[in-house]
């Protein structure tokens, strides 16, 4: 399987998601708003290249990680 590698902003987006998940999409824009310093669509934007990527998935407004850290 191939390794996985995530950018330095990519993996501090991705420890909080971890740390937090299950999480809603709201509480999630709220905490990178506060520690990254990130609007909502920057958060948006992130997440959706995770989940394209296979880490995260969104589901009914709740992001859950598919693979562990």
């Amino acid at each position: 399987m191939n390794e996985l590698r995530l950018g330095i902003v990519e993996a501090r987006f991705a420890d909080i998601v971890w740390q937090n998940a299950p999480i809603t999409t709201r509480n999630l824009v709220a905490i990178c708003e506060k520690e990254l310093e990130w609007k909502r669509t920057t958060t948006y934007t992130v997440l959706k290249k995770l989940c394209e990527r296979g880490i995260f998935v969104t589901e009914n407004s709740t992001v859950k990680a598919k693979l562990t850290k």
